[in-house]
């Protein structure tokens, strides 16, 4: 079997409000001379039409004529072919394509993308629900996701105050994450998004103000160009679990933080940091330090079943981000990612081969890219904050 072809398609996604647009899904298909079409996804933001160029002009020439189901020897001529490596752009490309390539091999084997990864480790995949992807008040939310069967929920820090003030952001995030505790009662596992904006001692006080409401986890509460800060939190709130780690590409990045211990839960992105593959190899490295890996997973249908495939082999695996941008969500597959009450079916996937999820392509290609507002915060000064 060969790679006849390879395209990337990106498709604009509105959110909430059904006008502002919210993401643009980036889905990689490959053929072969075999009949047989993988996909995968490489979604991103802001570099969605490099991701795209980057896949067609520079790797869809080296990989035409392979074959596909060789994954790892295609993953290390992705990667080892450039001077330029672990950049957002390249490895993103890559995690699409090496998805794609996972879910023709499980085709060509008749076999779902997990049972080729080493057999499953459980029965289900537990999802939490991202609560600033859905409209109305914060006790709104919460019910609505309490509705749809959640057991975990993610918040983010709350609307960035304008001027940006850290110290009113604090308030703001432990505010807000009162308000879901309360209404979300006591089991159900909370986590804060703090995207990485405080300093080490705003942090501090955010971690300390969470520490009452027993989150699950609190992620990026400090920006991780450096590791020490995290390890001072660390050493302030051993009870409490420090995440980071969606924009590390490889597992190099994770190294320095693996061996220092500095995060309790890992969550890189099969969309950023080398799709299947490479997560699966940070899982079993997070392992040897008792780290936990729950994926950042913001995105669409094809990275969340590929990424549902991977912690169904995954010793170490926590829970997965699901982002739930109806309807397009549902609307774009022809055969869906089987979620209910809160969790994807492991034995519903062992049905189907390869990763077990098909696209309506029409509707994607009538949805063309769409440039995302800025996310941008500045100071009183005018500045931008350093986070």
């Amino acid at each position: 079997m060969k790679i006849t072809d390879m395209a990337c398609h990106v498709m604009s996604i509105l959110g909430p409000d059904g006008k502002t647009p919210k993401r643009n899904w980036v889905f990689v298909e490959i053929q072969t001379d075999a009949g047989i079409t993988g996909i995968g996804e490489a979604t991103t933001e802001y570099h969605e039409m490099a991701v795209k160029a980057q896949i067609e002009t520079e790797l869809r020439p080296r990989l035409l004529g392979m074959d596909p189901t060789d994954v790892e020897r295609i993953w290390q001529l992705g990667y080892r072919d450039f001077w330029w490596r672990r950049g957002i752009v390249h490895t993103s490309a890559m995690s699409g394509i090496d998805q794609a390539l996972w879910d023709i091999a499980g085709k060509a084997a008749g076999q779902p993308v997990f049972k080729l990864l080493g057999g499953k480790v459980r029965e289900q995949i537990r999802l939490y629900a991202r609560a600033d992807f859905a409209l109305g008040t914060i006790e709104e939310v919460a019910a609505q996701v309490l509705e749809e069967g959640f057991d975990a929920v993610k918040h983010g820090a709350g609307e960035e105050t304008r001027p940006f003030d850290l110290d009113k952001q604090v308030d703001i995030a432990i505010e807000g994450l009162t308000r879901y505790r309360n209404a979300l009662g006591p089991d159900v596992a909370l986590m804060i998004d703090a995207h990485g904006w405080f300093t080490p001692q705003t942090a501090h006080r955010l971690v300390e103000g969470l520490r009452p409401l027993k989150m699950c986890f609190v992620e990026e509460p400090l920006e991780q160009s450096t590791v020490e800060p995290y390890l001072r939190l660390k050493r302030d709130f051993p009870d409490v679990r420090l995440a980071a780690g969606e924009r590390w590409m490889t597992r190099w990045d994770c190294r320095e933080w693996f061996e220092q211990q500095a995060v309790d839960v890992c969550q890189v992105d099969l969309s950023h940091t080398g799709g299947i593959s490479e997560l699966m190899k940070i899982a079993h490295f997070a392992e040897v330090y008792g780290i936990l890996i729950a994926p950042h997973n913001p995105y669409g249908p094809v990275a969340t079943a590929a990424s549902a495939h991977a912690a169904a082999a995954m010793q170490n695996f926590l829970m997965l981000e699901h982002c739930r941008l109806q309807p397009w969500f549902d609307d774009v597959q022809t055969l869906a990612v089987p979620i209910s009450e809160g969790h994807v079916d492991v034995n519903e996937l062992a049905k189907r081969p390869g990763l077990g999820v098909e696209l309506n392509m029409d509707m994607v290609r009538s949805h063309p890219h769409r440039p995302l507002e800025a996310w941008r915060c500045v100071a009183e000064d005018g500045s931008t904050p350093l986070y």
